[in-house]
């Protein structure tokens, strides 16, 4: 979470939405599990509505490159930007997916939400506050 990729979709979107590039550090193909906030929601209430107790990972139980995470949003933004490659982060993590299995066994958790279709949610609500 102390990242610059904590927070890389909020500032991809708004680098996007105000007409630059977005800037990935490193070569780009860091992967990084992305999951929609319903989803996280939906494991809560799950969570909260049974019986079983213990930690439980959330996420999609998918990898997505930083690059192709860049270009996505691009796509969907329709604009015409290329991703900028910056030097690396220091201390980096190269590789992150959630294990998702407990969730899926105990909680019969399964996200819904596509990558892409959370991501046009998050961009129709970045634009509003845009506007």
């Amino acid at each position: 979470p102390l990242t610059e990729y904590a927070a890389v979709i909020p500032r991809f979107i708004t680098q996007v939405l105000n007409n630059k590039p977005p800037v990935i550090y490193g070569d780009g193909e860091q992967t990084r599990d992305f999951v929609f906030i319903e989803d996280v929601v939906h494991a809560n209430v799950k969570a909260a509505e049974t019986k079983v107790t213990g930690v439980f990972n959330i996420g999609s139980g998918k990898h997505v490159s930083i690059n192709d995470l860049a270009k996505l949003i691009i796509k969907i933004s329709d604009k015409q930007l290329n991703p900028i490659h910056s030097d690396p982060q220091p201390k980096d993590i190269k590789h992150s997916l959630a294990d998702v299995s407990k969730a899926r066994e105990k909680l019969h958790y399964r996200p819904k939400t596509k990558l892409k279709n959370g991501l046009k949610e998050t961009m129709k609500w970045f634009q509003k506050m845009f506007e």
